[in-house]
């Protein structure tokens, strides 16, 4: 979560003397996880990620294949 910040040319000459030379950064007061509430299984994103990833493996294997056979049958003309 990306919290604001103020330039140190913005800051009043009170608040300067106060932080120095320094822009001022907000901390966050929460914790990220109390305000996002996504209702999510992780072992069934999980598994769907180890589905898709070897779905992609399986894919690439057939397109170098028939890339190779391309490729010979382009060799025997």
């Amino acid at each position: 979560m990306e919290l604001p910040k103020i330039p140190k040319e913005q800051l009043t000459k009170s608040l300067r003397e106060i932080v120095g030379d320094n822009d001022v950064e907000f901390d966050s007061i929460v914790d990220p996880s109390d305000i996002i509430d996504i209702q999510i299984d992780p072992d069934a994103y999980y598994e769907g990620r180890l589905k898709a990833a070897e779905m992609l493996i399986e894919s690439r294997k057939k397109l170098n294949e028939i890339k190779r056979n391309d490729q010979s049958s382009k060799k025997n003309y």
